[in-house]
Formats: structure tokens, sequence, C-alpha cells
């Protein structure tokens, strides 16, 4: 199940990082992604109110603590890649239960990242405008963690992704043992995936094109039942359905929906578009050249006006 949602919460964040769009949720928690149907798979992403396009003012106060990105916490001029941080941090949580960072405050937060993911680079540090209110320099220009009189915390990197996902272990507390898709190899690969989500320089993190072309989504290509489209296996069709945005703020500047009418060419219709789409020199995806305003990792997107004013992306209400 978790594979699923990670797979269509990365066809959201796909759509929105199209060059007409440039939208960030700013605030991706488990509380904003709803089932459409308690009986189905299909979710759909709300609550756009924080939204803002790329070049629109940024707020220094976005996020969920939870689920903020360490930019945003250090002061960093952040972009896109904020709502990459906090999918990966709800994916862990989709898996375990518990929330993997769940700091009281944003210093306890800082820590509480520490101490699975070590010591952020210091050319992260350097950057940040409020770095040092978590961290102190020392004589030799390293830094280290901003001690606290209130709780002691982990040495920095020594409480292990692994670990927190029960890799060797069958699962959180060995829960999932012998089950079918918990093998070690698939919770290595998940690891993988998360780790680059999780990557502190947001210059580094993954993007949504690669993220849905890691191996931990392989077995979802193969499984032609799980999508009802002729050609899925052999398609991003299959990374592209079932998913739904649903913008809030109907009376607000960031609303998703009137950014889609005004940018009518991204409703084309695509199918059996290769899987092998090529990357360009700097990393990014190539655009179809027949339809330069269209990913070509989504294929046969559409826009559905009803009075929710839902954004369907091939898939079904």
């Amino acid at each position: 199940l978790t594979r699923k949602f990670a797979l269509q919460l990365l066809s959201a964040l796909l759509f929105l990082s199209q060059p007409e769009l440039n939208v960030l949720h700013c605030d991706l928690k488990p509380e904003n992604i709803l089932l459409v149907n308690p009986k189905r798979s299909a979710i759909k992403i709300v609550d756009f109110g924080s939204s803002c396009q790329i070049g629109q003012r940024l707020y220094q106060y976005i996020q969920s603590r939870f689920y903020r990105s360490p930019e945003v916490l250090l002061g960093i001029p952040y972009d896109m890649a904020i709502d990459m941080w906090s999918l990966g941090c709800i994916l862990v949580e989709m898996h375990t239960g518990e929330p993997l960072f769940s700091g009281t405050n944003e210093y306890d937060q800082m820590m509480k990242i520490v101490e699975v993911l070590g010591m952020p680079p210091t050319h992260i540090l350097e950057q940040g405008t409020k770095t040092k209110r978590f961290f102190d320099r020392l004589p030799d220009n390293t830094w280290i963690p901003k001690k606290s009189k209130e709780r002691r915390y982990r040495a920095p990197g020594t409480r292990k992704l692994h670990d927190v996902l029960g890799v060797d272990a069958g699962g959180p507390g060995g829960r999932r043992v012998g089950e079918p898709n918990h093998s070690v190899s698939d919770y290595v690969k998940f690891k993988e995936l998360v780790q680059q989500m999780l990557e502190y320089d947001p210059k580094r993190r993954i993007l949504p094109f690669n993220a849905l072309q890691a191996s931990f989504f392989k077995r979802t290509y193969d499984e032609t039942s799980i999508i009802n489209h002729p050609s899925s296996a052999t398609t991003t069709a299959a990374v592209a359905t079932n998913i739904l945005l649903t913008n809030t703020n109907n009376n607000g500047t960031n609303n998703v929906n009137s950014l889609l009418q005004q940018n009518n060419s991204l409703m084309t219709n695509h199918s059996n578009i290769p899987l092998s789409s090529n990357l360009n020199s700097n990393g990014s995806p190539n655009l179809d050249p027949k339809h330069n305003n269209l990913h070509p990792a989504i294929s046969e997107a559409r826009k559905v006006t009803n009075k929710t004013n839902h954004l369907h992306i091939n898939g079904r209400e």
C-alpha cells in the first residue's frame, strides 16, 4: 500500500513541477492526503491554502513541523524540493505508523533529524540565516549541535534509518516477517528511495521524475492488475494514474485550478510514452518534442471541472 501511495504522490509532485505551474504545496502531511474511496487505494492531495508558485513571495514559516525541511528550518531559500522532503517523512510514517521526526519545537525537530541523518554539510549550514539556533561553530570552522539544557540527544547519525524501517527485521518490530512484498530486498529499495528524498542539500534531493523510476516501483510497473491500462507495464501511464489534487483555497491567489485554466496546453492527451524517456545534460527530463508543454512522464493528463475544483490526472473518480 505504501508503494501505491508513493507512486501517486510522486506523480502529483511531478505534475506540479511542470514549468507552466511550478507550484509548491508547502504543507504536505498525512492529514492533507485523503482516500477517494475507503475501499480503494486512490488518493487525493488537499489544502493548497499555503501553496505558492516559484517566483511569488515565499514565506519563512511554512510546512508543518514534523515534515519541515532543513532549508526551511535553517533559513535557506527554498524551492519545490521542500515537498519531496515532506514526502520522504510521510512515507516512513506510513510504513512505521509513527512520525520519523516528531519535534516539539524547531530545535527539537532539527536535533531529531540530526540523530537519523547526521550533521548537515558545512556548505548548507553556512548558507542558513538561522543556523546558530541549532549549531555552534568550532575554532576549526566545523560545526556541532548546540547543547540543550532540557534533554540529551543521541550522537549524530546513530539512529539509523535502516533500523527505523526494520530492513533486516521484517519491518518495524518484525510485524511483517514473511509477508509478500516485505523481503529484505523490498525494504532496501524503499530505504534507498527515502534516503534520496531526505537529502540535506535540496539541489541533490531526488526529483519526482527520477524518483518514479526508482527500483522500488519496478514491481508496480510489472503488476498490470494494479492499473487498468492496456499498456501500463510499458508506459508511464502506470505512474500518472489515480491522483486527485484538490484546492481548498478557492478565494486565494494560488488557485491551482485557475492556473490550469491559463495553461490549457497542459491538457494535451498523450499515450504510449516509453518509460525510457531520456534526461537532458543537466539531469532534467526532456520534453516530448510534439507536446513540449507536458512532461513525458505525465500521460493522458486531463482536467476535470466539477463543483469541488478537483484536478484529476488520468484516474477515475
